[in-house]
């Protein structure tokens, strides 16, 4: 008997510039996968495929980069494929790069629920049905012409070097360096137990007359930075400062209402407004928009929730009662499972007319999540800045036994929101970064916020955050989602 690993690759995956076809497949089903590329190739499609390459660790960044660019993903589904984790993990990536899916079925198969949700939208053939190559490939080759080829380089006229005021960039260098010094200066000073102010004092005396005063943060907001925990430390954006906009909401944005879903329980109305956020790499202060009002799930997806929507509980317990779980909060989920149920519920939701138009459920961005739990606050936590109040708000390490928690059990912050310090850490969607630049682009890594039920007081702040590959699953991570308008840019 042949096995499947001396079975020769057809052809060399597309390298080119132009548009071309992700193919997904199990490795178990190489024989008939490589025969149905053949024939597409044949027909003149370009085709990108893992072409023997061995999986390193848990994620391929090169897969991953194929996925992002190719123009449209083709997955042949059978029972192998549906239990092949890179294949879901494959799937998942499309799913969250919002490509379009073709599912080629080579033999009947069931698939899990949220899956079955997801893929539904999609065009589907299969291999039992008559003329089903060229209806495949009609579809593959109708996708690609419709990405527009490169135009023609445009011949840019050399007009010279741009002038450059030396003095101004020279200026500029001084002040950023002038500021780290200053904040080394107070590091020292409080840790030698001299007063900053003294040191602040110094350094205004000795500071050179600048022609220029640049939009750098002033003193006082480099101590109130310096003060808390964490602050001037981090190489990660930070947000510590958020004002509501209460007279200019939109005209079409929806009222200040709760929305309740069928599935997925009540929603808090989160008003648009505004989020400063210290940037350390750039040694300054920037402000970012919440340009428009959104729902955010007052309570964390349950376990009864996911497994309504998807069909399956993933979630490590230390109960053996299934009732018990129903309240727990879903975890061991990764970044790609969280993103595969928010487009499942916006489905479901769809189907039961219960969707508002122009609107989708989705993870919140990291903007969104900081600024719907501070609430308006500028404090530690929403409640203040005494850590000892957390176990009014919070399943953490001084509280928790160990184990998480049924969801709503302790206070939520102004808007109603609960757990959203403690009990398990909450991925979310674009990061500080991704909305700082304006850009989409991510690599293998997600943000999740809020702690989690073994992290002390200090971990569980509105500013806490945590970084994992998008694929790793965690017994202390799950996550809330958005309903948000649907972003058409």
């Amino acid at each position: 008997m042949i096995s499947s690993a001396d079975i020769p690759e057809p052809f060399e995956s597309y390298s080119g510039e132009g548009p071309y076809v992700f193919v997904s497949y199990a490795h178990a089903d190489k024989i008939p996968v490589y025969q149905s590329m053949r024939e597409f190739r044949d027909a003149g499609v370009n085709m990108w495929y893992d072409e023997g390459i061995q999986p390193a660790g848990e994620w391929v960044e090169e897969i991953a980069h194929a996925i992002k660019k190719s123009a449209i993903f083709v997955v042949f589904v059978s029972p192998r494929s549906v239990d092949s984790r890179f294949v879901k993990s494959e799937v998942g990536y499309a799913l969250s790069e919002n490509k379009d899916i073709l599912t080629i079925y080579l033999e009947h198969t069931t698939l899990p629920a949220g899956l079955s949700l997801c893929l539904q939208q999609f065009q589907s053939v299969f291999v039992s049905e008559k003329n089903w190559q060229k209806k495949a490939s009609t579809t593959l080759l109708d996708k690609l012409n419709e990405i527009p080829k490169l135009e023609k380089e445009t011949t840019i006229v050399d007009r010279g070097p741009v002038p450059v005021d030396h003095g101004a960039e020279l200026w500029k260098s001084w002040d950023r360096v002038w500021m780290v010094q200053l904040k080394r200066g107070l590091q020292n000073a409080e840790s030698n137990g001299i007063n900053s102010e003294n040191v602040i004092s110094n350094s205004q005396t000795n500071e050179i007359k600048r022609p220029v005063q640049e939009t750098i943060p002033d003193k006082s907001s480099i101590l109130k930075l310096r003060g808390r925990p964490g602050r001037g430390k981090t190489r990660h954006p930070l947000a510590f400062d958020v004002s509501i906009n209460k007279e200019n909401e939109s005209l079409t944005d929806f009222p200040q209402e709760n929305h309740n879903d069928y599935y997925a329980g009540t929603f808090s109305w989160i008003p648009s407004g505004k989020l400063s956020i210290w940037v350390p790499y750039a040694e300054e202060q920037r402000v970012v928009e919440v340009e428009h009002g959104f729902w955010l799930g007052q309570y964390l997806v349950t376990q009864e929730v996911y497994t309504q929507v998807m069909g399956a509980n993933p979630s490590f317990t230390d109960s053996e009662s299934d009732l018990s779980n129903q309240s727990l909060p879903v975890n061991n989920v990764s970044w790609l499972d969280a993103v595969a149920f928010s487009k499942a519920l916006s489905i479901l939701s769809s189907t039961q007319g219960t969707l508002p138009a122009g609107y989708e459920y989705r993870l919140p961005s990291e903007v969104e999540w900081e600024y719907a739990c501070r609430a308006g606050t500028s404090s530690s936590y929403y409640f203040g800045d005494e850590p000892a109040q957390l176990h009014n708000h919070a399943w953490f390490r001084g509280n928790s036994g160990k184990k998480i928690h049924p969801v709503g059990l302790k206070s939520p912050n102004p808007w109603k929101l609960f757990d959203m310090y403690g009990n398990v850490r909450e991925w979310v969607g674009n990061s500080f970064v991704n909305t700082l630049l304006n850009d989409s682009e991510q690599d293998e890594f997600r943000i999740s916020r809020g702690g989690a039920y073994m992290k002390t007081a200090v971990e569980c702040q509105s500013s806490t955050r945590s970084t994992n590959s998008l694929y790793h699953r965690f017994r202390n991570l799950g996550f809330r989602v958005a309903l948000a308008r649907i972003n058409n840019t």
